[in-house]
């Protein structure tokens, strides 16, 4: 057989290994507390009550272990582990394809090798999957930074020695999917290196040699196996360290080039047989063991006092990443150096799970950057550092890694651990976390006794399973002629988890050698030594928001609730909890952070990365001269109007000077609206260049953008330091410019869609459309009307802008909800009572209605925007992907003009909801939420998804629908509520289309950014006739 390879990793801290030993935890858990704990609130969990317990890692030593196997094989009760490798072996090519693996289809290797290396012409525009853009492509045909390659590889690391027949099946689906291998794979190493993480060397030695005999000629030559002896602290610290990639079970330069000398030396290769056996001493925690249920998490996880995070790259006031590699400055060249993070160039970068959580460090990069700005010195306040991990310093590329964390081990933390450990975990783009999380059972008897059998099956397995904890028990204190115990559990349906516990035979006295007391137990009485969270979909989607991670993929158990989630930490992204403590990159609370409507520094930087992966990632270079959209600027007025409106009115904020150039104000100050009806007539607006030849080079924009941002930076240290005072104007005028670039980034959107020539985003995992159809089609419920009772609904918000002087400083106006002009003041509206359906009009219903109506559907004009037409003549949906077939986003919300929309709503016998039917809704117990948890907002996804029904789940949370992503149209013409008053700062922005064109239009789309949406007051407006926005629509039907 093939040697076996364990690294023995460096221990962490005071929780690390020789710390202390078992039988001192056997005998503080014994010891116990004063007071009983009693784990629920009803009568009946009194009995249950406890004051001591067994650590759970008594249950896994050898025999413990063999001991679950047999669980696992003999008892069909214990569902978890059969479910989960029913979906490995089902869905296994799907997970694989979500992770990145390209597949032996891929188009990757067909082009024999030669686009693995930048093309000839940079900037070349090519739509998603072209064969000829090869990797470089940012990333589009999921190679670079989010699919890896043959040569650079990928790293899977299970956290704790998995079950062979599980991990089996998880790398036969991985293997399958590589690409094919290159010409000299046969010279190269294995291009999967798969990892079992787990304190007990014994288990990694049994699952390491199993894995070799039973499957080693399958995985021979793809995979590669190496074992990581220590906990999981010190395992993800390696990762962190940028470790990792550098073992390999052959002589390892790589690992002198990453430090791996400093590193106790690799265990040699070394055969079960020889394999030493544990000592009490020196016994070990299977990771599903590590949090015993009633233990500190600050002792056992990096998730609850501090956590080893390494913080997200920061925003840079250099020059940006858009370059075409070439010395033309006339374009978006290389001279300056390049800071601004992208996605694709700080692809390595482990993304922070939140800002408060970040740690700071010095980055040399940055701090380079900060010496050519005259406001280096205070900006260092806010500057985050950027740690590389796992990368490769021989080649300079980083390997994609995978974690893989089954067996819904998760369910052994807390549920206040299991998101801060969650949060810990060091992904970065293109990496994933693959979680097996058991779900609550239906509520009632018959889902608690389904728990209660597969944790407590008929033969006894689980039974003997556990005792044997006390046969450990026993050994390690010395006990002779003791009572014993049995092992009893139950389902607490209030907590949603399983408990695990011992009960004393009889009345005995335990002696504690190590401490020489005594522990006296009574008889019955319980002592806990386990127990399983169960996550219902409500909790889940918590748990992951609180973990800052977006799910890419789920699959469903079809008997049980149990579900593998597909998880991902994008570098991009916005999160729905508002983060009010601290700013990003310090750990001090700045004054900007008790007020509660100002946009944090962290959500500039959010915003920023989301801007430039808009602006230099998607948009190639021979677009930027190009409308998209004929009512629209070209591309690049957008790049400059964004920094020139922000200049603007932080000028006229500090009544200082405009930043250079300032004639960049007179090009682009204000964007164009036309009457869609007659595009001649425009709104006031800047008058722009008529030739390409006079338009601001990119580069100069840019540079210019920097120097704005640099800008705002400046005037937030000012504002921490009391340099400026913090009036509310001062945050009117950053809230004001913040959510008019938010705005903006989804009208570029919009406009890009449009366009076969823009780049997909890479800042999410590639949607893999197959398997998200399936589950889709799986998931689909019917429309439902819902009769809604009318009454009387507030609207709007009180935010008088003249009364900012009132408010001088910071003090008086924290609770203060800004908004723009049109959403003043608070009103009362009455609203009669009225159906509508639960769901939006979908793409597939606007079809069938059209060939119903006799439509000709070959005309583009008559069809909505939103769709394409193919080479083959199909209709397909746009997406920035690239166009979808219906198969796949036939079930979307359609997104039209209102005039498109109301059409099909007067064909089946409705209308389009009033503004105050729409709000009415929105706050009705079964109605949709524009902004939740389970919304699709904030770019989650780039694309609409199928939009869901208000459910209750199995915990009895209240899991409010969403309507796949997208703005909603109302038939309520745009105008201001009664005492209206126009913005001063910004004079025009709603009056200027109060002209009964416009309508209102309420929500926000997957582009909008949570802050937006989930702002009730907010109001957003488009004409009827308009047809290019993220926009859709329902109907509704009078009573």
């Amino acid at each position: 057989m093939s040697p076996i390879n364990i690294y023995t990793l460096p221990p962490l801290g005071s929780g690390a290994e020789g710390s202390g030993s078992l039988r001192d935890e056997i005998e503080e858990a014994l010891v116990g507390t004063a007071e009983p704990t009693v784990p629920g609130k009803r009568p009946e969990d009194r009995k249950w009550a406890f004051k001591r317990r067994v650590p759970t890692v008594v249950l896994y030593d050898e025999a413990g272990l063999r001991l679950y196997d047999r669980i696992t094989s003999d008892a069909p009760e214990y569902y978890l582990f059969q479910d989960e490798l029913n979906l490995l072996k089902t869905h296994g090519d799907q997970i694989a394809r979500s992770m990145g693996f390209p597949g032996s289809d891929s188009p990757l290797r067909k082009d024999g090798g030669e686009n693995d290396y930048a093309p000839v012409k940079p900037w070349k525009p090519a739509r998603w999957g072209d064969v000829d853009v090869g990797k470089w492509n940012n990333g589009v045909n999921g190679e670079e930074g989010l699919g890896g390659g043959w040569e650079k590889g990928w790293d899977v690391v299970e956290l704790g020695a998995g079950a062979l027949r599980k991990t089996a099946h998880l790398l036969t689906a991985l293997s399958s999917a590589l690409p094919k291998p290159p010409h000299n794979a046969a010279d190269m190493p294995s291009p999967i290196t798969y990892h079992p993480l787990d304190l007990s060397r014994p288990e990694l030695h049994r699952v390491l040699g199993e894995m070799d005999e039973a499957f080693g000629k399958d995985l021979q030559g793809k995979v590669d196996c190496i074992g990581l002896h220590g906990d999981y602290n010190a395992g993800l610290q390696f990762i962190r360290d940028g470790k990792l990639s550098a073992l390999s079970t052959g002589p390892d330069p790589r690992g002198r080039a990453l430090g791996l000398d400093n590193v106790p030396p690799r265990e040699q290769s070394i055969s079960p047989e020889s394999a030493m056996p544990l000592t009490p001493e020196a016994h070990v925690k299977p990771l599903d063991a590590v949090l015993s249920p009633l233990s500190n998490p600050s002792d056992h996880s990096d998730g609850s006092d501090h956590l080893l995070v390494t913080p997200g790259p920061e925003i840079s006031p250099l020059p940006s990443a858009m370059t075409d590699e070439s010395s033309d400055m006339s374009r978006c060249g290389t001279e300056s150096a390049s800071g601004t993070w992208s996605p694709v160039e700080d692809e390595m970068d482990v993304v922070s799970p939140s800002p408060e959580l970040a740690t700071t460090t010095t980055n040399p990069a940055y701090s380079e950057i900060e010496s050519n700005n005259p406001n280096s010195e205070s900006q260092s306040k806010f500057s985050a550092s950027t740690t590389k991990t796992g990368t490769d310093t021989s080649t300079g590329e980083r390997r994609p890694l995978h974690l893989v964390f089954l067996g819904s081990s998760l369910g052994n933390f807390e549920r206040e651990a299991a998101a801060p450990f969650l949060a810990s975990l060091p992904l970065r783009q293109g990496d994933t976390l693959l979680l097996g999380l058991d779900g609550r059972p239906p509520p009632g008897p018959q889902g608690s006794k389904k728990v209660e059998v597969a944790y407590n099956d008929p033969a006894g397995h689980t039974r003997a399973f556990e005792e044997h904890g006390w046969d450990v028990v026993r050994e390690e204190l010395g006990l002779k002629g003791d009572a014993g115990v049995d092992f009893v559990g139950r389902y607490n349906e209030e907590l949603g988890r399983h408990e695990a516990y011992f009960r004393s035979k009889d009345h005995q006295k335990l002696h504690l050698p190590g401490s020489g007391r005594d522990v006296t137990l009574e008889k019955d009485e319980l002592l806990n030594i386990e127990w399983s969270y169960k996550y219902s979909l409500g909790e889940a989607l918590k748990l992951f928001a609180d973990a800052d991670l977006r799910v890419i993929n789920s699959w469903k158990a079809p008997t049980s609730d149990y579900r593998l989630y597909l998880l991902e930490r994008p570098p991009v992204r916005f999160r729905v909890k508002d983060t009010e403590t601290m700013s990003k990159g310090g750990d001090m609370v700045s004054p900007l952070n008790k007020v509660k409507a100002v946009p944090k520094w962290h959500e500039w930087q959010d915003l920023w990365k989301l801007w430039d992966h808009i602006t230099l990632d998607m948009i190639p270079k021979e677009m930027l001269h190009q409308k998209p959209i004929d009512l629209r600027h070209i591309c690049l007025f957008y790049l400059g109007h964004i920094p020139t409106f922000l200049d603007i009115h932080l000028t006229r904020m500090t009544k200082g000077q405009h930043t250079e150039p300032e004639h960049f104000k007179d090009i682009f100050e204000r964007g164009i609206d036309p009457d869609v009806d007659d595009p001649s007539k425009i709104h006031s607006h800047s008058e722009v260049p008529t030739s390409e030849a006079d338009w601001p080079t990119c580069a100069e924009v840019l540079e210019f953008r920097d120097r704005v941002r640099a800008r705002v930076r400046g005037i937030y240290d000012d504002i921490e330091d009391g340099t400026m005072a913090f009036s509310r104007h001062v945050g009117r005028v950053l809230f004001m410019t913040f959510e008019h670039e938010a705005m903006h980034a989804e009208t570029l959107l919009y406009m890009l869609i449009q366009s076969p020539l823009t780049r997909a985003p890479t800042s999410v995992a590639a949607p893999q459309w197959d398997a998200l159809a399936r589950r889709w089609a799986q998931e689909k419920k019917g429309n439902k009307v819902l009769s809604i009772s009318g009454g009387t609904i507030a609207m709007g918000h009180n935010d008088l802008e003249a009364e900012d002087d009132t408010f001088p400083g910071q003090h008086g106006w924290s609770d203060h909800e800004f908004g723009w002009d049109n959403e003043h003041p608070a009103i009362e509206h009455q609203v009669k009572s009225f159906k509508v359906d639960s769901l939006p009009i979908s793409n597939a219903e606007y079809l069938a209605f059209l060939e119903k109506s006799g439509v000709d559907t070959s005309d583009a004009d008559k069809l909505p925007a939103s769709w394409v037409r193919d080479d083959s003549g199909e209709w397909k949906i746009r997406t920035l992907y690239g166009p979808v077939d219906f198969a796949v986003g036939g079930d979307w919300p359609l997104q039209a003009s209102k005039l498109e929309l109301d059409a099909f709503a007067k064909a089946k016998g409705g209308r389009l909801p009033t503004e105050g039917e729409l709000r009415l809704l929105w706050d009705h117990p079964e109605g949709p939420r524009p902004a939740n948890e389970s919304a699709n907002i904030g770019v989650r996804n780039w694309h609409p998804v199928p939009a869901t029904h208000t459910i209750t789940d199995h915990a009895g949370k209240v899991v409010h629908g969403h309507n796949g992503g997208v703005w909603e149209w109302t038939d309520t013409p745009f105008e201001g509520y009664e005492g209206f008053v126009p913005s001063v700062i910004y004079p025009g922005y709603s009056a200027d289309f109060f002209d009964g064109k416009h309508f209102v239009v309420l929500g926000g789309s997957y582009a909008t950014i949570p802050i937006i949406a989930g702002r009730k007051s907010f109001r957003n407006w488009y004409q009827s006739n308009y047809r290019f926005s993220f926009i859709g629509g329902r109907v509704a039907y009078d009573m």
